[in-house]
């Protein structure tokens, strides 16, 4: 499933959420120098609960609070592949 296909349908089941990964995302893309991979949105989204980070960001996207948002972008750690 492309990427842009699960953030669509993430986006029908609970807007907040498809709001909070798209601010991951690019917020990822932009420190690390890659994308993410809809495999690793969706470990993201569902191990253990959810990474903090992205749990974290989802909720501050929701509740529009802008400093908390940058706390957590600041949180964001790559994985192998990216830089930082």
């Amino acid at each position: 499933m492309p990427l842009a296909d699960y953030l669509g349908l993430l986006q029908q089941l609970a807007p907040a959420a498809a709001d909070g990964a798209k601010v991951y995302l690019a917020a990822y893309r932009l420190q690390c120098g890659r994308t993410l991979t809809m495999a690793e949105l969706r470990q993201a989204v569902s191990k253990e609960g959810g990474d903090p980070v992205l749990m974290g960001l989802i909720r501050a996207t929701q509740e529009q609070d802008t400093t908390q948002r940058a706390q957590f972008i600041r949180q964001i750690r790559c994985t192998a592949g990216g830089t930082r």
